[in-house]
């Protein structure tokens, strides 16, 4: 999880700090300061991608497709992954990222799910989470369980490589609040060109949960 939010250039200027009122992010897993007009959702099990910040009224619709409530206070280790380099070699890259809710330890041991188990230095980022890549020679179903070292704390995630039919919804309109953005647009990644927005309107990253509300 990113620790900010960054402005981005595009046709119309996106700000963070001008999103929906309580759109605000976390810069890590916590138990308490989560703003309580946003709900944080985790992906479908077995499906790539990160956890993301979604307002009360697109919970259902996020549900519908999967999507699952983190829970709160949130997991002492939490998993998620996505797809890493292009494929090479008929091997399947992924990026497996860990983000732990207290101190990180000084190694993780992961078992892969496909027979092969290492341990491994921490490899910290600057938000104190870690990631790691790892290649599978076929597409299939894989249970990652991973291990922190000095404390005991377990977790485990499905990979599905086999196939996820997962698709982003359209975000629904807010309700009218007298001022502020009028549509909503989606994407993975932050805002670039978009053609049919105005100004006002929001866009919600569906990698990160960043909102950005569009100016000129």
């Amino acid at each position: 999880m990113t620790s900010s939010l960054t402005q981005q250039s595009a046709p119309f200027g996106a700000t963070p700090q001008s999103a929906p009122l309580g759109a605000t992010r976390t810069p890590a897993i916590s138990s308490s300061g989560i703003s309580a007009q946003l709900v944080r959702l985790l992906p479908p099990s077995g499906c790539p991608g990160q956890p993301l910040w979604v307002p009360p009224n697109e919970v259902q619709r996020w549900e519908q497709l999967g999507f699952g409530r983190a829970p709160i206070p949130a997991a002492d280790l939490e998993l998620s992954w996505q797809p890493a380099v292009q494929e090479s070699g008929g091997l399947i890259p992924i990026e497996l990222l860990l983000n732990p809710r207290l101190t990180p330890p000084n190694a993780v041991t992961l078992d892969w799910g496909d027979g092969r188990t290492e341990t491994l230095p921490w490899p910290a980022a600057a938000d104190g989470n870690a990631r790691l890549q790892h290649s599978y020679a076929g597409r299939s179903d894989y249970t990652v369980q991973v291990e922190l070292s000095g404390n005991g704390i377990t977790a485990s995630l499905l990979v599905s490589l086999a196939g996820c039919p997962i698709w982003q919804p359209e975000p629904i309109p807010p309700p009218p609040t007298g001022g502020g953005g009028s549509r909503w647009f989606n994407g993975d990644g932050p805002p670039g060109t978009i053609a049919a927005a105005a100004p006002g309107d929001y866009y919600l990253d569906g990698i990160s949960g960043a909102f950005y509300l569009l100016e000129d």
